[in-house]
């Protein structure tokens, strides 16, 4: 079993119902303590620039042929057709939500207002369609948020993260709906760090098929950018499903959200 330095915050917001990731091999130091604290005390650095060289140890054809896999699965297709209903409304859904996203009345949805507002049931049926499948899709608030974040992040930057600017950083998270949550926010700001550490790792990472071969070499490699980013002290179980939806957040966060170090410097002066 893989474990990593954690805080008892992010060890609560990492529960998944998929099993703990057992591949991945050997230990993982945590950052030192320091005074780069978040608001929350959590001991993940505040800014944490782009790294100046920022280097991919992934092909472009390992890349093309991760994303060919993934884009087979229904899941896949299912986010592409809900973001290609309605990219306006997929964008607002973002902007109006975060991690923290449980229940569609935190955005004032009940009923069928949400099959007016997202074409679920119609994407749904194209998918199960198509694949001639009988399985049977389901969603909730959650899930929603993470297949229009993967739709939009894919449409905006098909062939890599071109969003990166070394030298750059991530500007501090805005929580429509969890100001007052601090699993949720500590959970970002671990997403945050680690794809500042590795953007092209966690790039790549996100563009697996879920528990393909090429996820656990992902997840294999993103390790050693999570360490620098986990409190001392605490043990984290890596479970797949869950860090993929944190660098998910952290990609989409990081890719429109970037400013100077300088002007990020100054800010929090």
């Amino acid at each position: 079993m893989s474990r990593l330095l954690a805080s008892p915050l992010i060890a609560i917001a990492l529960v998944a119902t998929a099993p703990a990731f057992p591949w991945v091999s050997g230990e993982a130091a945590a950052q030192s303590n320091n005074n780069d604290y978040t608001p929350l005390n959590s001991r993940i650095r505040r800014s944490r620039p782009l790294p100046l060289e920022p280097r991919s140890i992934w092909s472009p054809r390992e890349l093309s042929d991760a994303q060919r896999s993934r884009s087979r699965t229904m899941v896949d297709q299912l986010a592409r057709c809900l973001w290609n209903r309605s990219n306006e409304n997929g964008l607002d859904l973002l902007s109006r939500t975060d991690f923290g996203f449980m229940t569609f009345s935190q955005i004032g949805l009940e009923g069928e207002e949400i099959g007016d507002n997202y074409a679920i049931d119609t994407c749904m049926s194209r998918v199960a369609r198509n694949a001639s499948s009988s399985v049977m899709l389901r969603f909730d608030a959650p899930s929603i948020r993470q297949w229009y974040i993967q739709a939009a992040y894919f449409d905006y930057y098909e062939d890599g993260p071109e969003w990166v600017q070394p030298g750059y950083t991530v500007a501090e998270r805005e929580f429509p709906l969890s100001e007052n949550d601090q699993p949720v926010q500590v959970a970002m700001a671990f997403a945050d760090c680690m794809v500042a550490q590795d953007p092209f790792g966690a790039d790549y990472l996100f563009r697996t098929a879920p528990d393909s071969d090429e996820e656990f070499a992902a997840i294999e490699a993103l390790v050693p950018a999570m360490s620098p980013c986990l409190p001392q002290g605490q043990e984290l179980e890596i479970d797949p499903r869950a860090l993929r939806i944190w660098v998910g957040e952290g990609l989409w966060h990081a890719s429109n959200n970037l400013v100077p170090a300088d002007s990020e410097e100054e800010g929090g002066e």
